[in-house]
């Protein structure tokens, strides 16, 4: 299911803002939107199979400790996510988003996005990011920790 379409079955209003395509942190300025309200999403591969994705406001540092804690496993067992495994959850590199109501993926999102309010996150394309409330984004997910996952 895309971004957008698990955005409309669960009743979350959003907006779709389209950019030229992103692929790297560098790239953002392109969006033209606030990089202070961004949420940056990283995919993960867990030993068992499932995927992780990890939404962190854009500017924070991520901890690699806190994510694997986070998800019960061992730092060196948190692998990044194959391309092909992004794809297959219908995202793609520089569009991955928190919002995915795959029964197989945990969503893991920073202490700090709870409350953000209006923030911006991917929309499953490079060329595509979605204006949302932060805290939509846990009503999406199957699976949703939320824990302290960035250096203050």
């Amino acid at each position: 299911m895309s971004v957008t379409g698990a955005l409309d079955a669960a009743g979350i209003p959003y907006v779709v803002h389209t950019h030229p395509p992103i692929r790297v942190e560098a790239d953002l300025h392109l969006t033209g939107l606030d990089f202070q309200a961004s949420v940056k999403t990283l995919a993960f591969e867990l030993p068992d199979g499932r995927l992780a994705l990890v939404a962190v406001p854009g500017p924070a540092k991520v901890q690699y400790g806190a994510i694997a804690r986070a998800l019960g496993v061992s730092r060196s067992a948190l692998r990044p996510a194959d391309e092909h495994r992004v794809v297959a959850l219908g995202m793609e590199p520089g569009g991955v988003s928190p919002i995915c109501p795959d029964t197989s993926v945990v969503v893991v999102l920073d202490v700090a996005i709870v409350g953000m309010g209006t923030v911006y996150c991917g929309g499953g394309t490079s060329t595509t990011t979605i204006e949302i409330d932060a805290d939509a984004i846990a009503r999406v997910a199957a699976s949703t920790v939320i824990a302290p996952v960035t250096k203050e």
